[in-house]
């Protein structure tokens, strides 16, 4: 009797070659797809983190810089036979950023209205630095310590924050100051700053207590002296731009929460501009006095 004979099976039929490809490109696929999940979901989060970042950095350097304002060194002043008569070290600007037209030294506030970017606002900060035995110092935006003297108003130190659109059309929050030299100079402190909103409450009566929260616009070249409070809203953007859905309604942040619905303090994103975007505020009390005069004495 002859054994039986095994044959063995030499290479794939075609139906067999073709499920072997379907299920490789299947999983080639899911493999894409996951990979392009974990990198949009990397992006993602890379992204926000440095929304995050921004505008902290962005916030907490502005009230830093708004808690110099209108510092003196005492001690030298007190020195002095007659006081030193300062305008005000805070002033804003309402919608514009013409920073390029300010000289605070020469006493030069002035600066066209209405044309903000993204309507926002410009910050005047001006200061004197500390004494050399000081145990803190007083910097101006690029970190260099400003002179303690002498007290006069060309010598005094001053900042202008403001946004701008910087490399490639990114908007930014600026800087500008005057160097050693005394030329002004600006620099870039925060790429995607998309806005800055600014408010103030004014002590009118002179009691201690804010009366009242004010726009630049609305207050006049003595009531800057009666600032004590500034609110700061910023607007910051990631870099990732999102699909957007057709027909969807463009979204909108409000800066400042207010009952009046004012536009100035809203910010309406342009349609497929889907970015990431997150509001920042804080509230800044004053530690320095301007230079007050007395109030006039009330009526009997």
């Amino acid at each position: 009797m002859k054994p039986p004979q095994h044959h063995r099976q030499h290479g794939l039929t075609l139906v067999e070659m073709m499920a072997a490809l379907a299920v490789g490109l299947l999983v080639i696929l899911a493999a894409t797809a996951l990979l392009h999940n974990a990198r949009a979901a990397y992006q993602d989060i890379d992204d926000a983190g440095r929304v995050q970042e921004t505008g902290r950095m962005a916030l907490a350097h502005l009230a830093d810089a708004v808690r110099q304002a209108n510092h003196l060194p005492w001690e030298t002043a007190l020195a002095m036979e007659k006081p030193p008569t300062l305008a005000p070290g805070l002033r804003g600007i309402d919608n514009s950023r013409q920073a390029n037209r300010l000289d605070p030294a020469q006493g030069n506030f002035s600066a066209g209205a209405g044309n903000g970017f993204n309507r926002s606002d410009i910050l005047l900060l001006g200061f004197f630095g500390a004494p050399t035995h000081a145990a803190g110092s007083i910097v101006n935006c690029s970190g260099a310590s400003v002179p303690a003297g002498p007290l006069e108003e060309r010598a005094r130190s001053w900042v202008i924050y403001y946004i701008a659109p910087g490399t490639g059309n990114e908007p930014e929050l600026r800087c500008r100051y005057r160097g050693k030299s005394g030329a002004w100079t600006s620099d870039a402190l925060a790429r995607g700053v998309e806005a800055m909103q600014l408010r103030y409450a004014v002590d009118s009566d002179g009691d201690g207590r804010p009366d009242r929260w004010l726009d630049a616009s609305a207050i006049d070249a003595t009531l800057w002296q009666r600032v004590v409070l500034v609110r700061i809203a910023l607007l910051v953007r990631g870099n990732q731009r999102r699909p957007s859905t057709p027909g969807a309604p463009a979204r909108s942040y409000d800066l400042f929460l207010t009952d009046s619905g004012d536009a100035g303090y809203r910010f309406v994103e342009k349609e497929g501009d889907r970015r990431l975007r997150a509001v920042f505020q804080t509230t800044v009390l004053l530690r320095n006095a301007a230079s007050i005069p007395p109030l006039p004495p009330s009526p009997p």
